[in-house]
Parts: C-alpha cells; structure tokens; sequence
C-alpha cells in the first residue's frame, strides 16, 4: 500500500487494481467508500473494457475471447514506476495472462497526483502492438452519508450537474427520464433499481454530491467528450454512490462483439499514446 500525503489530504493506493482505496480530506474525514459486503471495491480502474458485451464474450477478427466485467486491470498487480510525497505512478503491462483475455500488447500507466482540491486520477495507454483498440475509465465510490455526517441518510444527498442535462434510462420496461432538462438529482434507492443512469458527451464538465442541507460537496471534473456514469446497488446496505467517468459509452452500446468494428472503442497503432484523466474535488 502506497500512502500520499499533500495540501492536506492523504490518500492510499494499492498496486493491486492501481485503486484509490483511501482519500481523507483536511479535517481526516474518509471519502472513499470503505469495500464492505455489498460492493468489494473503492475505485477501480476501468481497461480494457467498461463493462461488457451481452454475452460477456467478444473476438478480434473473429477470434473469440471472453473478458470480465470492466477487464482485467482492476484485479492486475502493478509496478510501482514512480513516487513522492504527493504522487505514484503504476504500471500495468502485458503479459501471457493478460494476452489470453486480450490479444494486444500495452502499457498502462496509473498516476494519483494529490492538490490542493483533492486528488488527480491519470490513466496513459501506449499501444505495443501494430494496433489496439480499447474502452477506460474510473469508478470512484464515495461514501453517502460523508463520513462527517453522522446522522445524516442517504435520501438527505443530491446528484448535481455543472449545467442542465436530460438523462434517460433505456430499459425493457419502457424508458426512466431521470432529469429532464435539469440539473438536480435527489437521491433514492428505487433510482437505482435499474442499475446505472449515464450521460453520452454531456453539457456538463462536472458533477457532484451535495450534502442538502449544509452544500458540502464531491465534485468529479472530466472530459466532457466522454461519458459520465452514477450507481449505486439497490441494496439499503450500499452507504455509497460512484461517479464514474468514462472515456468512451459502455461497450454494449458498440452493437457488435467485434471489438475492432466497435465504434465507440479507442484505436491506437503502435507506439501511440492515449490519456484520460479526472479530478476528485473535496468541498
């Protein structure tokens, strides 16, 4: 474990998955949620796949492969390249286990960087192979309510967007409109029967949990190119939300299980580099 110590915060990331598993903001308050029994993570890093086909199974000119949900990186052991006070790097490269789920060859950087708002999340991809072709991103869960909020329940916290978004989720039932050309999402656990509500290059840069009655908040700033993704189980368990973003839409949004024809995926030729990065601001 690998414990940063910056502009007032402190934070812990396991070479395990490269993932943030602690932020304490300046008063020493935990941000993260904490991996209990209804979710076994914090904040996984999201490669080569966010989430997944249908079937769980896609090929590479017809090569058929089967992948986990959301890919190998968060369940790989990393190298740590560099460290100091306030930053690590770690790597991820390619090897005959990674190589049997996905047939390229990368190198995967993860960079914590700490400020003086909170912490910088950088994930780089360098394309080792002639070509690659690729989905990322992160899946932060925060705890609700803040660990400085004790008597506080979920219900008492909002989902807010820099600007006013319409959101709706597609389901086999008959579309969800989430918010509808607004900007606040009060928070509920029947919001999340039908698993995550996302937004496809949305207006907003940013999105935030807001404690109602105080403001107190957690913004994650991203590329609004992107996509920006909210969960949490429907489970009375689950004291968390994750603001997840995403470099590209979901997989299963390509519409075919040929990774190289998927439109959405990121295509690299060798020796080319791609980054993606976000922050997590403590209000």
């Amino acid at each position: 474990m690998h414990i940063l110590k910056s502009f007032g915060f402190t934070a812990m990331i396991d070479p395990l998955g490269a993932e943030l598993v602690s932020l304490r903001d300046k008063e020493g308050n935990e941000i993260i949620w904490t991996a209990e029994d209804v979710w076994k993570r914090h904040a996984p890093v999201l490669f080569p796949f966010v989430c997944n086909t249908p079937s769980k199974k896609y090929t590479v000119k017809g090569k058929e492969y089967a992948m986990g949900n959301h890919g190998f990186a968060r369940d790989s052991m990393y190298t740590v390249t560099a460290y100091s006070d306030s930053s690590v790097t770690m790597t991820l490269e390619s090897s005959d286990a990674t190589r049997a789920q996905y047939p390229y060859d990368f190198r995967l950087d993860v960079t914590y960087t700490l400020s003086a708002d909170g912490i910088v999340c950088t994930f780089d991809v360098r394309c080792l192979s002639d070509e690659m072709y690729f989905f990322i991103g992160g899946h932060p869960g925060f705890l609700v309510p803040f660990s400085s909020d004790k008597d506080g329940d979920f219900t008492d916290y909002d989902v807010v967007y820099e600007k006013p978004e319409t959101i709706v989720q597609y389901i086999p039932a008959g579309n969800i409109t989430v918010l509808d050309n607004g900007t606040t999402v009060p928070l509920t656990r029947p919001l999340f029967a039908h698993d995550v509500f996302l937004q496809d290059k949305p207006a907003s840069s940013e999105v935030s949990l807001v404690q109602r009655s105080t403001g107190r908040k957690i913004t994650v700033r991203y590329d609004k190119a992107g996509t920006i993704a909210v969960w949490s189980p429907y489970d009375e368990r689950a004291h968390f939300v994750c603001l997840e973003p995403w470099a590209q839409p979901p997989v299963y949004e390509s519409g075919t299980e040929e990774l190289t024809e998927m439109p959405l995926a990121t295509r690299l030729e060798r020796d080319g580099e791609y980054r993606f990065s976000f922050e997590i601001a403590v209000d």
